[in-house]
């Protein structure tokens, strides 16, 4: 409840910032504009259309941030990650939970704080308007998989990362799915203590 009420927050306070963005592009479009109408100079002219155009460029990704931000305030939206730490739990365990974060990487990295040693390796972020179904169906098409049969809020699975890859391609083809487990930390405090002996 704690963690929801912050998540709140910080997605209120980044639509406020957001809303101011949104009125600065629109101002300075609509200033362009007008210098636009009365300029006759064709060099002119063409500069004010090129920064009118950049503007709506940046205008646009600004609302797609706020329609973002209203769809996660909903409740449901939000983005199912796939994650593994071979340091910590071994080789081909994999940690499919959700977060509500605009950010998602923030959650990983609160995960990854002091409850384990390395840091996790990260190998999808699905947005989902229905995160909380997505996950949901995941663990369920895993289910035989899980690491923990008795307490099914433990979302560790012990699978081939090539069947989660095409799992993950099924549901959602356009999400970018890597394969690639760096372990860096772990992999790094190896050889450190192999060069001891």
């Amino acid at each position: 409840m704690k963690q929801e009420a912050e998540e709140r927050k910080a997605m209120e306070a980044e639509r406020k910032k957001l809303e101011v963005e949104e009125g600065k592009y629109k101002t300075e479009i609509e200033k362009n504009s007008l210098l636009l109408e009365k300029e006759t100079d064709v060099e002119k002219v063409r500069q004010l259309q090129l920064r009118i155009q950049e503007l709506q460029t940046q205008l646009s990704s600004v609302e797609d941030k706020k329609e973002e931000i209203a769809s996660l305030a909903l409740g449901k939206a939000g983005y199912v990650y796939v994650i593994s730490n071979i340091g910590s739990f071994g080789d081909g365990i994999f940690k499919i939970g959700m977060t509500r974060r605009l950010e998602p990487q923030q959650r990983i990295d609160e995960l990854g704080s002091a409850s384990v040693p390395f840091k996790f390796d990260v190998h999808a972020f699905i947005f989902s308007d229905d995160a909380v179904g997505l996950e949901y169906k995941l663990h369920k098409m895993l289910n035989q998989n899980r690491v923990n049969k008795v307490n099914l809020r433990k979302e560790f699975f012990k699978v081939d990362i090539e069947k989660i890859e095409h799992i993950v391609e099924d549901i959602d083809p356009t999400a970018s799915f890597n394969k690639t487990i760096l372990a860096q930390e772990y992999r790094q405090s190896i050889a450190l203590s192999e060069n001891q002996i």
